[in-house]
């Protein structure tokens, strides 16, 4: 009888620990990107292509997003030299603001 409870008991607080998952962020796949950056604020512009999951057609970055190319972090300053060769990058985004939080391509 101790065991059923406890199993029930257990089985209540994982249920609760599952309904609570935060999300930290939002990750859309898009077929291309262009980018704006204005380097005396430190704040930009990423105008996505052909993106059925994306509710807008242009998401922006108060700060320099982290960047991932095949999983190695490159400078912000590489991408703008090489985004256009980017081959379907994947925008993360804060899941409020909308703004961009990390590219990976």
């Amino acid at each position: 009888m101790k065991f059923l409870l406890s199993f029930l008991f257990s089985l209540g607080v994982l249920q609760n620990a599952q309904a609570e998952l935060i999300i930290l962020e939002r990750a859309l796949e898009t077929n291309g990107i262009r980018v704006e950056y204005i380097e005396s604020s430190n704040r930009g512009l990423v105008h996505v292509k052909n993106c059925n999951q994306c509710k807008q057609k242009t998401y922006t970055f108060a700060k320099k997003p982290i960047i991932k190319k095949y999983g190695r972090i490159i400078s912000f300053d590489e991408f703008l030299t090489d985004y256009w060769n980017a081959e379907d990058p994947t925008l993360f985004l804060d899941p409020e603001s909308l703004s961009v939080l990390r590219i990976n391509y």
